[in-house]
């Protein structure tokens, strides 16, 4: 039997109950078990009991609990397959949703990245994420979220896809800078950010259509300050803007998106929102602290990108993409 062609990176903090859950689906629903790393930001004995208890299993203890970027980064070197598949802790394999997204990475090799399809449970079944596009704003536009499938999703190119559920070729990986994520965002706009890099290493990213998986949304990210959330998400999308944007991709995208983030500042503080107020407030602050990672991340973007702002502003934006809520607020998930 040939070797399983991707690893699967699973990483979890303080969710054994979700965790047992999502390795039980995998090895009950998927007919080659793939290997799996589980990153365990907890550091978790409990943790580390349970996943002994899956053969296909090898657990990986975070010195500190580094967020959905940074376990994913301590856990990728032990992937040793040409593709790693990122699956949140918070959810259910109920068919092999993993082989599609393998065998289209393997019949196009310009594809860097790929996601499938997830349902929501939580809210009646419908469709989570079936990718992303980006809006003249700046903010992302979340293809048929919380619609019901239509039955006729297809292949289609888009500017994001969700970290949930994403498989990535270990070649784009090298191609974008050598580095999955940025370890300082540790949760929030880390996949966006890495696939708006792959489009500009010349790679490309795209949405294919699974038998669908179950997520759990915000099963862990439920657990933190909604205020602090907000802040980190919203500074780590200037910053990705400022590291992978050239001139021209500033003044069309990061400007009026800047422009919207003073505008809902401004609506917080009218409206008595006072914890969002001064999350806001504190985003050009976060990313002051960020100067030295912002020049390694520009200098590491100038050194592969192969894709104009023009270019990459014609795919991420396409109009006929556009079916899905368009909006600032994040998407609070584990």
């Amino acid at each position: 039997m040939d070797c399983c062609p991707y690893t699967v990176l699973v990483v979890t903090w303080n969710g054994d109950g979700l965790l047992e859950d999502c390795l039980r689906s995998i090895a009950r629903n998927v007919p080659r078990t793939p290997p799996c790393v589980v990153v365990d930001n907890a550091a978790s004995e409990s943790t580390r009991r349970l996943c002994a208890r899956f053969g296909f299993v090898r657990y990986v203890a975070a010195p500190s609990n580094l967020g959905f970027a940074g376990g994913n980064n301590l856990g990728l070197p032990l992937c040793k397959t040409r593709y790693v598949c990122l699956l949140n802790n918070d959810t259910v394999v109920k068919a092999d949703s993993f082989s599609p997204l393998a065998d289209f990475l393997d019949r196009n090799p310009q594809a860097g990245a790929v996601q499938g399809t997830m349902v929501l449970p939580r809210c009646g079944g419908t469709l989570d994420d079936c990718g992303t596009t980006l809006s003249w704003y700046g903010t992302q536009r979340h293809r048929f979220f919380r619609k019901p499938d239509p039955g006729d999703l297809a292949p289609v190119k888009v500017f994001s896809a969700k970290g949930a559920f994403m498989m990535v070729r270990m070649s784009a990986i090298a191609a974008a800078g050598g580095f999955l994520f940025h370890g300082h965002f540790g949760s929030y706009y880390e996949e966006t950010d890495f696939c708006h890099r792959v489009w500009l290493s010349g790679s490309e990213v795209w949405f294919v259509p699974t038998p669908p998986v179950e997520h759990m949304l915000g099963a862990t990210s439920s657990k933190f300050d909604n205020a602090a959330i907000w802040r980190r998400y919203v500074a780590n999308i200037f910053f990705s803007y400022r590291a992978n944007f050239t001139l021209e991709g500033k003044l069309r995208i990061m400007l009026p998106f800047a422009a919207v983030c003073a505008a809902w500042t401004l609506f917080n503080l009218l409206t008595g929102n006072f914890s969002r107020f001064a999350a806001m407030l504190g985003v050009p602050f976060v990313n002051m602290r960020r100067r030295k990672e912002l020049r390694a991340a520009r200098a590491a973007v100038r050194a592969f990108r192969k894709l104009s702002d023009r270019r990459f502003l014609r795919i991420a934006m396409e109009r006929r993409q556009r079916r899905g809520r368009c909006t600032l607020i994040p998407d609070f998930q584990g």
